[in-house]
C-alpha cells in the first residue's frame, strides 16, 4: 500500500519544509522533501517536481522556497536509483523508465492524502528524464494532473536506448545501467503516449542543448492539444542563474494561472 511519513520541520521566511518518505509497494522507500506555506490558509496546489537522469533532488530543491511563496506547494524527491547521490533505496542498475514512473504514481498517490494538498490541483514538473516520466505519467492519469510543466524533456531516451542496445553498451554519462533499462526504454512509443494528456502543457527548453536538442520538444509541441513552448535562448541543458529564475518564473505563473 502506498504511504508517506513526514520527518522534521524547518521554517524559514514563513515557508515550511518538511522530509517526506513513501512507500512502493515492494517496500521500497522514496524520500523526499516538501516545501509550503507555514501559513495554509486551506487546501493549497502541489507541484511534484521530478529530477534528471543521475541527479537528486537536492539539485532542484532551490526552488522550493519560490514555488512555496507563490501559495504553491513543491515536492521534491529522489526515484529509487535515480541517481548515485540518490536518498532513496535501490540501485541504478536497478532502474528503468518503468520504475521511475511507478515512483511518480506512489509519489501522486501518497501526496493526494496530505490534509494541506488539494487533490484537484496537483501538477507534474519535471526536468530532462524526469521531464519524460512526467509526461508519460500525465498520460495514465488524464484529468488527475491540472497541468504538465516539462523542462528540456528527455522524449529521445528512446532512440538513444536503442542505439545503446544495439552496440551492447551498458553506460550513460559514465554511469553503469542494467541490461533491462535500454532493453525496455527503446520500445517506448513516446509521441504515440504523450498525447492522451489533454491538459494544459508548458516546455521550456534551451536552443544551446545539445543534450536534448530543442526540436524533441517543438516535436512535442503538436503532438499536444495544448501546449506551449518557451525557447530561452542561449540555454544549455539546465539552467543557472538568471536562465534558472526564470524558468522558474515562467513555471510559477504558469501553475498559478491554472490553480
Amino acid at each position: 500500500m502506498d504511504a508517506v511519513d513526514k520527518g522534521t520541520e524547518v521554517t524559514k521566511m514563513g515557508i515550511v519544509s518538511e522530509e517526506m518518505t513513501f512507500i512502493r509497494r515492494d517496500g521500497n522507500r522514496i524520500r523526499g522533501r516538501i516545501y509550503l506555506p507555514e501559513e495554509k490558509g486551506g487546501k493549497l496546489p502541489l507541484v511534484i517536481f521530478c529530477h534528471g537522469f543521475g541527479s537528486n533532488y537536492r539539485e532542484l530543491e532551490h526552488h522550493g522556497e519560490g514555488f512555496a511563496e507563490a501559495g504553491i506547494c513543491c515536492l521534491f524527491f529522489d526515484f529509487c536509483g535515480g541517481g548515485l547521490q540518490s536518498l532513496s533505496d535501490g540501485t541504478m542498475e536497478e532502474m528503468t523508465v518503468a520504475t521511475e514512473c511507478a515512483d511518480l504514481r506512489t509519489v501522486i498517490a501518497g501526496a493526494r492524502e496530505l490534509e494541506y494538498v488539494d487533490p484537484e490541483r496537483i501538477f507534474l514538473q519535471g526536468e530532462s528524464m524526469g521531464g519524460l516520466v512526467s509526461a508519460l505519467v500525465a498520460a495514465e492519469c488524464g484529468r488527475d494532473i491540472r497541468a504538465l510543466v516539462l523542462w528540456y524533456p528527455a522524449l529521445g531516451i528512446p532512440e538513444d536506448a536503442g542505439k545503446r542496445y544495439e552496440a551492447g553498451e551498458r553506460e550513460v554519462f559514465g554511469l553503469r545501467l542494467g541490461e533491462s533499462f535500454d532493453r525496455e526504454a527503446r520500445d517506448l512509443d513516446v509521441y504515440g503516449t504523450i498525447p492522451a494528456y489533454g491538459g494544459p502543457v508548458l516546455m521550456i527548453h534551451g536552443d544551446r542543448d545539445i543534450i536534448v536538442p530543442l526540436g524533441y520538444s517543438e516535436r512535442a509541441l503538436s503532438a499536444y492539444e495544448d501546449a506551449r513552448l518557451i525557447v530561452i535562448p542561449g540555454a544549455g541543458h539546465g539552467y543557472d542563474g538568471a536562465d534558472s529564475a526564470a524558468a522558474r518564473e515562467h513555471s510559477i505563473g504558469f501553475i498559478r494561472e491554472r490553480s
